[in-house]
């Protein structure tokens, strides 16, 4: 149904109908020049344009894609000097289009899909990470010789191992050594590994601390993101798949194949629970398409390369703001690929459940037998419905391109993927990550207990502050080469490891503030906006509300997920400030690091 606002003899149709033209306002900076004269200079062109105040006004409130009338509508009902004076209105917008200030979706996309000379980048297969888990690595890797039969493909397999044991190291080599039959498999294990550490500290004479804080095996501390590293540099130039040992190679999808591709950059992913693994393969069907070539293809590209290959829609950008979209072109890179997974979701925690909307919200919630299982996320799917361009995944890439330098993960800790993820995009502030609508399986050894951190205040660890605190700091460098930029964040990190202890203190409690605030005001929405859920699931809303709310009020010593609980707050400023400096350390060496590896194979 469309709303009409009549404004004289003039009517404005309130909605947008098919194949209608929509138009936003481009990004720029203003400069007075007299009273009622400015100029404003387009800075995606560099052009200037002269105009007045009441112009510059108008084109503010057109910064997101929408209908003329729409448009003209806004600016009536905010600029009391233009009130229903729609011809006039008429006219200021004939003048920015001229001069195109405001910009046609038709133009924009047009331009996104621009074709560009084709990137050619050396593949290296698969990347397997793997640790203490033979059973999960026997599983994945006969469900790759079974994939690899049905494709008729033949990826070369590399299997890095952090096992904490050697019984358990022993039995993976074993493993691997059995598949040699049906797959081109390498193993690399802690020789090799202690092989690869001596090359580097060979080179690098002065930085073995460095080396061995990247690279070498920590007792007793979760370790996963430093055998990454050892596949960053083993094929640094190269592009690769990859995936953890608990995934199955067994792609589904929950409806028809998509070919609609979203550019609004959020990414959520659409959710169905299951009681049991039985129960979502009836609910879903088989993915018919070698998915790992496509995804491994389409990594290195540009988004103009890719979508001249594919049979792919842009969906509607009405409602999108254009300044946001500018930052992707056609010369964009996919610097990574992402799927969703079918089995158990790759979060460690269950919060994110509680902002589910609409039907996935009712189907979390629906009994209270079913909630009690579904708030373990022990068997559900998360996918998105169609292809997605995003700025920053949110879990590790199933895809890399790492024929120019990738940043290293952190070596320590979970939530190394926000790290990687992050950093990667303060070093390629342009890159975009192609998000696949299809599943993997994914189905971790144990069962985990997300529930039981709702009575408890959002904890987040030293690697999510570090990947937040690059996000922050995206556009503080004009820098396009991402070695310098990495050390330019390398800069930025010791500065602040450099402050003082009272910034310090300061910034670590700002910030466990800022992430607990967030959670009450999301949890008090989503009460407001549910008077009608059930009371076992208000009853955790209110817990997560309290447990994050307390913490907001406490001044309690600022400890990061993963410190231990009864630190001081000096304590807590002498370990974050030894953690930026080692950061610091790493982001300064790893790009000579990283051009080494590539050119000494």
């Amino acid at each position: 149904m469309e709303f009409e606002f009549n404004y004289g003899q003039k009517t404005l149709s309130h909605g947008i109908k098919k194949n209608e033209a929509i138009y936003a306002s481009v990004a720029g900076v203003a400069l007075q020049l007299s009273p009622e004269e400015l100029v404003f200079m387009n800075k995606d062109t560099g052009e200037n344009h002269v105009m007045t105040h009441q112009v510059l006004q108008a084109l503010s409130f057109c910064q997101q894609f929408k209908p003329l009338d729409q448009h003209i509508l806004t600016i009536s009902q905010n600029m009391p000097q233009l009130a229903n004076q729609v011809q006039a209105i008429q006219q200021v917008t004939t003048f920015l289009i001229k001069n195109k200030l405001l910009i046609e979706d038709k133009d924009w996309k047009t331009n996104l899909t621009k074709d560009s000379q084709q990137i050619k980048i050396s593949a290296s297969g698969i990347v397997i990470r793997t640790c203490d888990r033979p059973k999960q690595l026997n599983r994945l890797l006969q469900s790759l010789v079974k994939y690899q039969e049905k494709f008729k493909t033949n990826f070369p397999v590399q299997v890095y191992d952090d096992s904490s044991i050697e019984k358990m190291e022993n039995e993976i080599e074993s493993i691997c050594n059995d598949y040699k039959v049906d797959l081109s498999i390498n193993y690399y294990g802690t020789s090799w590994q202690d092989q690869f550490i001596k090359m580097l500290k060979t080179e690098f004479t002065d930085h073995h601390a460095n080396i061995d804080w990247l690279l070498a095996k920590k007792d007793n501390v979760f370790s996963a993101g430093r055998v990454w590293n050892f596949a960053l540099l083993n094929n640094a130039g190269k592009k690769f798949l990859f995936f953890d040992d608990d995934f199955i190679f067994e792609p589904r999808i929950v409806k028809n194949k998509s070919k609609h591709l979203d550019l609004n950059d959020k990414p959520d992913l659409s959710v169905g629970f299951s009681l049991s693994l039985t129960e979502i393969r009836g609910t879903s069907h088989m993915y018919e398409e070698d998915v790992l070539s496509q995804m491994l293809n389409s990594c290195g590209q540009t988004i103009g390369n890719w979508l001249s290959t594919v049979d792919i829609e842009l969906n509607t950008i009405e409602g999108l703001n254009l300044v946001d979209l500018q930052r992707i072109s056609s010369d964009s890179v996919i610097k990574s690929t992402g799927n969703g997974t079918w089995g158990s979701p790759r979060s460690n925690s269950n919060y994110w459940l509680y902002s589910l909307e609409g039907e996935q919200k009712q189907e979390f919630w629906k009994s209270r037998d079913v909630y009690l299982d579904n708030i373990e996320a022990s068997n559900l799917m998360h996918y998105s419905e169609n292809y997605e361009i995003l700025s920053l995944t949110k879990f590790a890439p199933s895809a890399i391109d790492n024929s120019t330098m990738t940043p290293f993960v952190s070596p320590t800790q979970r939530v190394e993927d926000h790290f990687f993820n992050a950093v990667s995009l303060f070093c390629y502030p342009n890159q975009v990550s192609l998000h696949y609508p299809f599943m993997m399986g994914h189905i971790q050894a144990n069962s985990r207990d997300r529930s039981s951190t709702n009575h408890i205040a959002r904890q987040p660890n030293f690697n999510q502050f570090i990947a937040d605190y690059a996000l922050t700091m995206l556009n503080s460098t004009d820098a396009i080469d991402p070695k310098l930029r990495l050390k330019t964040l390398a800069k930025y990190v010791m500065g602040l490891a450099d402050s003082s202890d009272n910034n310090i203190r300061n910034r670590l409690k700002e910030y466990l503030s800022q992430i607990r605030a967030d959670m009450v005001l999301t949890m008090q929405q989503q009460l407001t906006h549910s008077p009608e859920a059930p009371v076992y699931w208000q009853a955790d809303v209110r817990e997560i509300i309290e447990a994050n709310g307390k913490a907001v009020l406490q001044n309690d010593a600022p400890i990061l997920g993963g410190w231990a609980e009864n630190m001081s707050d000096d304590e807590c400023v002498e370990l974050v400030r030894k953690e930026l400096i080692e950061v610091a350390d790493a982001m300064k060496l790893w790009p000579d690091i990283w051009e080494f590896c590539q050119t000494n194979k």
